[in-house]
């Protein structure tokens, strides 16, 4: 099977690309830097140049000529989240992005397409679980983020599984190299991480190399119209960052009782499990 990776040098691409070859599938990727993306896979012999947002979807269906499947795992996810247009480029990512790939995958026959999402876009739901029924979170106050990601599902859910066998998998926030969880334990080692509110918030996390398994595994295997949570298990933020300063020797941080508490998100993992025969192998814990 031929594999189109579209957004490959990202952290999760970075995971997903040697693991597709690793399981004997053919692998195009589609990169915005042909030049980066042959260094970091030297071995790929089909490596083409695409931007996403100014590529027409007439342009992106000879690009996947061939492929039988394809994943969309790009993303431009700021640093800054608060600074001005920080997630405009995301934002086109998940909505104009979308579009045009799946218009493209149509025309160009391509068989399954699998479409990386996020767990974030649930709303608080305290102690309970989430499962992948919960409706996303549509309130005016988290629509920056939520919005187009709410948008980014519907265009799939709206493509008729006999033209286009479809797969969500919605990823919790990740973990490992070169992940937030990098500066965060940095914050750690400084005293300059605190835990929000009393810390009580569930927060679903999860490995990138996890994340990078499951959406092998949706390419293979996931049926036709399916949505996946793809999450370790759930902790407690005040806890998670009480272990991962534990792990590093660093103090605990303090609890900023007057911070606003955040979102609580205890996304369960059951359908990924039994759907994918996925599970998670490594520790959100380094």
């Amino acid at each position: 099977m031929r594999v189109a990776v579209v957004g490959p040098t990202g952290v999760l691409g970075r995971a997903l690309v040697p693991l597709l070859l690793q399981q004997g599938y053919t692998v195009r990727v589609l990169a915005r830097s042909t030049t980066k993306a042959r260094q970091l896979f030297p071995q790929l012999t089909e490596v083409v140049e695409c931007d996403l947002l100014s590529t027409s979807a007439g342009e992106l269906s000879s690009m996947l000529e061939g492929c039988d499947a394809v994943a969309h795992i790009a993303t431009a996810i700021p640093r800054d989240f608060t600074a001005p247009h920080a997630w405009d480029a995301n934002t086109r990512l998940r909505t104009d992005g979308v579009r045009v790939l799946l218009d493209a995958s149509l025309k160009a026959g391509v068989q399954r397409y699998v479409q990386q999402s996020i767990t974030m876009a649930y709303p608080d739901h305290g102690d309970d679980w989430i499962t992948e029924d919960a409706p996303l979170d549509s309130s005016p106050e988290r629509a920056q983020v939520c919005a187009p990601v709410m948008a980014m599902e519907h265009m799939l859910q709206a493509t008729p599984l006999e033209q286009l066998q479809w797969c969500i998998v919605r990823g919790g926030s990740f973990v490992g190299e070169d992940t937030s969880q990098v500066r965060v334990m940095e914050g750690l080692r400084l005293s300059r991480e605190s835990v929000p509110c009393d810390g009580r918030n569930f927060t679903s996390l999860i490995h990138v190399s996890d994340m990078a398994s499951a959406v092998a595994a949706a390419i293979g295997e996931a049926p036709a119209g399916s949505v996946f949570n793809i999450v370790d298990e759930p902790m407690r933020n005040g806890d998670y960052l009480d272990r991962l300063a534990d792990a590093i020797g660093a103090r605990r941080p303090r609890r900023d009782t007057a911070a606003a508490c955040p979102p609580s998100w205890r996304c369960s993992n059951q359908a990924a499990k039994t759907g994918l025969g996925w599970r998670p192998s490594h520790s959100i814990i380094p």
